[in-house]
This record gives C-alpha cells, structure tokens and sequence, in this order.
C-alpha cells in the first residue's frame, strides 16, 4: 500500500455539482446570462474558475476575476454545503488512515473553502494535509498546489514520489500527479469528459469508490477489481493502466499481484482479535492502576486500612476510585485508538429514529433486569451481589456521574469503536455483533453482568453500524443505565417493573423499537445511495 494518498476533493471525494453549478449559474446571472441547465456547467467543475469563464464564456481576464468574485459571494454561504459525500467515501477515508497511510488534500479550490467542507463531512480528522488555492490567486494550478503538498509531506520526512498516489477525477490531477513523479488512480464516477483520463495517461481508472478502495487496501482480487468491481476480467477492468503504461514497476502491474501481498483472511482475522484484546487489556488495567492508586490514598489520609470504614463510607470511596478510574482510562483509550474510532458519521440519520433508540434502550435495560431478576440468576454470582451492593450504595449525585455518563464513555470507547470497529473489518455484521457482544459481557466478570452485557452489546454495536458514529451507542449506552439506576434504585415503586407482566411488556416493547429502528435507517440508508 502507498504511504502517502494524495485526494482531489471535488468530483472525487464529494459530489459538488449542485453547489458549483449552482454559484456559476449565479455569476453569469450578474452579466445577465441565463443558463437554466447545471449540465452544461459540469466542465466547471474542477478546473480554475477565472480559466474555465474564459474559455466557456470569452470572458477577459478582468470580467472572469468578477465572475470569480460572484461566484464566491453564494459558495461562501451556501454552495460549499451543497454537495454529497460519494457512498463509502467516509468509511474508505476511515480505513486508510487506520491502516497507517498519510492522507492529503490537493484541491484547486481555496483552502478556506476546503477546510469548511472537511469539517462540514467530519472526515476533516482524517487528512494530515490539506492543501488548496489562495483567494488572492495564487496556487491555482494542480500541480502547484500537488508540490506544495509535496513540499509539507518533505518537511515530513515523507517525500518519496514512488510512495505517494495522486486520486483525481480530472486530467489536471493526472497531470498534477506526473509533476511530480507520483502514480495517479483515475476515478470515472466524477466529472471527466469521455476519454479524457486516458488521454492524460491513468495509470489506474476506477468506476466507484469500491473500486478505490479494491485497489489502495487489496482484497481476494485487487488487481482485478481495478474497474470499481465492475464484474469484467481484469484485461477490462484496468483500462487506462495496461494500456498506457508497460514498465515493471507501473501501478496496474504492481496491484494485478497484490493480492498476494496483502494479508491472509486469517491474518487480518487475528490481528483485528488481537487489537481488541490488547484494547481491552488495557482498559482493565489502566482501571485497576488508577483504582488501586486512589484506593491507597485514601487509606494514608485516614491513617486506617480502608475496610476498616464504615460500610458506607468504603462503598462511597470504592465508588469514587471507580469513577476516576474510568475516565482516566477513557482518557488514555482514547488517546491510543481514537483514530481508529468513528467520531463523524458520513451515513445519513433519520432524526425521528432517535426516538425508538432511546426507547430500546430504557426499555431493553429493564426488560432484561427483569428476566435476570425473575429467574434468580444472581443466586449463582456472588460476586454480582457485592458488586451490585457497592455500585447502588452511593449519593445519586455520583451515581449519575458515575454509571450514567463516565462508565459509557469508557466502555463505548474500547468495545465498540475499538473491537467492533476491528472485527467489523474482517467479519460480517452479524459475526462481528455477536462476538463483540460476547467480549463485553465476558469483561464485567460475573454470571449476571455477563448475561446482561452480552445482551446489551450485541444492541450497541448494531446503533454504532447503523448510525455510524460512536455518539450514538454513547447516548444508548448512558439512557440505559440511567434508566436502570432511577427506575429501580431511586423510586420507592421500582420493584414494580421487575413483575411478569411488566418484564414481558418492556422486552415487547424493546422489539417494537427495535424494528421501527431498523426501518427507519434502513429508509435513511437506502436515501442516501439513492
């Protein structure tokens, strides 16, 4: 794989037509030019604006720097927002930068602009460069703005063109590419006019983003996966590389053998296992260290063993040391992984389904206290009933800060972003759910906690997939346990909702929500490729 990516954003990250066409239209309207087709607009998109009125529209060089002054009065609002983010763009930009790769930007469009639009996906975190046009003029051309990416990725330490990959949709990225001695992967899904990218001499041209993504991360079938996995034969599907370049070192004859290069299934299957585990190793331990450390302190300052205190008093600093251990281990977690973790989701969400979310999850929460309680499973754990003594013995105050909102984001951290996150790359949905699910109800270490984590772990990994961010099983995780901890511990009624009739109606109830979930962001999914 390249160790450093460079991208074009326009045409080839996002699809930018409405916004650019829509801002030109705009700026041939102050000539008094009506151009009610944005179809004839696409050549705008990509090249330097001043060059493209000149050429489409014999403006002069002073009115196309005014119609490039027009055309930035809407784009500033409104039309930088006015573009889509290509379906799987933002789990590839992910996956990238998990695998180790530099990411960069190399657009003709102002820096400012691209900086927005970055941040506007949330895929801004992942790209350690990014590099566009001045306002003032300057760096318009690709292949400025690609050696000035050259420049910072040299400062880096990084600046082996053999290494680096130029993905444009344009002949200017392809050209921008051969500047400075880089390989360059053509993508067709963009704004190129008919045969132009192989006229500027792709090395690699690919029909969607699962082609991209065949070819800069590998698969069973890389090479021949060249054409976006078209479905043709490799002689197909490679079409600018096998015809434009023979050398042995070309890209398309590098990646027809990558296949071989790459990671066996059962690599990448135990090195996704062995991610998690040292995830979660980490966490425990990190936990126990702080834990102990605070637990030790307060024993120097009372001058006493800590057992020795009153039964409330221990509970309440055991209590304490666990919450602090928690965000301290969140802290380091996070430190050490978040780059692997899906903070910005690049999936649309049905706002309405948030709803059923937050009911699943206070309703599963006592659906299944219910069964645990109802069946006496907790008569097999004694370990679950010291455990459950200490957390539920504390001020509410504590409680909340403690089980409600440190304790989801610690644990969100580590089994989903993290073991979800690496099982997911190498397992299907429902494997990768269950085995997740499974870690998290073996880490609480008792029969009870088990059973009830297993349960709940398979629900968070499912929002995390279908939400695509960790806020979301972050939000579920907090409701059900806040929700446990007011219903059952606070309110002098909460035995009520441990009865048959109760238990019975809360998991029917989490089914209901379960599916309305389902539909809902099955809907927004379905919108989104559409």
């Amino acid at each position: 794989m390249f160790s450093c990516i460079l991208f074009d954003l326009d045409g080839t990250i996002s699809d930018p037509k409405q916004g650019i066409c829509g801002c030109v239209q705009y700026a041939l309207r102050s000539f008094g030019i009506e151009e009610p087709e944005l179809d004839r607009l696409e050549p705008f998109i990509g090249p330097p604006l001043a060059e493209s009125f000149m050429k489409y529209y014999n403006f002069t060089a002073e009115q196309a720097q005014e119609a490039v002054e027009k055309y930035r009065e809407r784009f500033s609002v409104t039309g930088k927002y006015e573009n889509v983010l290509y379906p799987g763009m933002g789990a590839l930009l992910h996956d990238l930068k998990a695998s180790g790769a530099t990411l960069a930007i190399a657009s003709s469009k102002p820096t400012v602009y691209v900086e927005d639009i970055l941040v506007h996906f949330g895929i801004r975190e992942y790209f350690d460069i990014v590099v566009g046009s001045e306002l003032d003029g300057r760096r318009v051309h690709k292949e400025e703005v690609v050696a000035e990416v050259l420049s910072q990725l040299a400062a880096r330490g990084e600046s082996d063109p053999d290494k680096m990959v130029m993905i444009g949709d344009r002949s200017f990225d392809v050209e921008g590419a051969k500047a400075i001695g880089a390989h360059c992967i053509a993508v067709s899904y963009g704004y190129a006019q008919p045969g132009e990218l192989e006229n500027a001499g792709a090395e690699i041209i690919v029909r969607d983003v699962e082609g991209l993504r065949s070819v800069l991360l590998g698969g069973t079938q890389a090479g021949n996966s060249a054409q976006a996995g078209s479905g043709t034969q490799a002689g197909n599907s490679a079409q600018a590389g096998s015809s434009t370049a023979t050398g042995s070192n070309t890209l398309s004859e590098r990646y027809r053998g990558s296949a071989a290069k790459t990671k066996t299934k059962s690599g990448q299957f135990w090195s996704a296992v062995g991610t998690s585990a040292l995830a979660m190793f980490a966490y425990y331990v990190i936990s126990l260290l702080i834990s102990s450390a605070i637990l030790t302190a307060v024993s120097v300052v009372y001058a006493i063993g800590l057992q020795e205190l009153e039964g409330s008093s221990y509970n309440f600093w055991l209590n304490v040391a666990s919450a602090l251990s928690t965000f301290g281990a969140f802290i380091i977690c996070y430190g050490i992984w978040h780059k692997k973790i899906r903070f910005h989701s690049t999936k649309e969400i049905d706002k309405l389904s948030i709803v059923p979310m937050v009911i699943l999850a206070a309703a599963i929460a006592i659906g299944m206290n219910g069964v645990l309680t109802l069946t006496e499973l907790y008569r097999f754990s004694p370990t679950f009933q010291r455990v459950s003594e200490m957390q539920f013995d504390t001020p509410v105050w504590l409680g909340i800060i403690s089980y409600g909102i440190l304790a989801p984001l610690g644990e969100e951290i580590v089994f989903r972003g993290v073991v979800y996150g690496q099982l997911r790359k190498v397992l299907k949905v429902p494997y990768a759910v269950v085995l997740s699910g499974l870690a998290f109800g073996l880490f609480h270490g008792n029969l009870v906690q088990a059973v009830y984590a297993t349960v709940i772990g398979c629900l968070l990994a499912l929002v995390y997939e279908w939400y695509g961010t960790i806020a979301a099983p972050m939000l579920f995780h907090s409701v059900a346990n806040l929700f446990v901890y007011v219903m059952l511990e606070l309110l002098p009624f909460g035995g009520v909702f441990l009865s048959v009739p109760s238990c019975v109606l809360f998991l029917v109830l989490s089914a209901g929500s379960l599916f309305l979930l389902w539909m809902l962001q099955g809907k927004a999914a379905l919108r989104q490729k559409g």
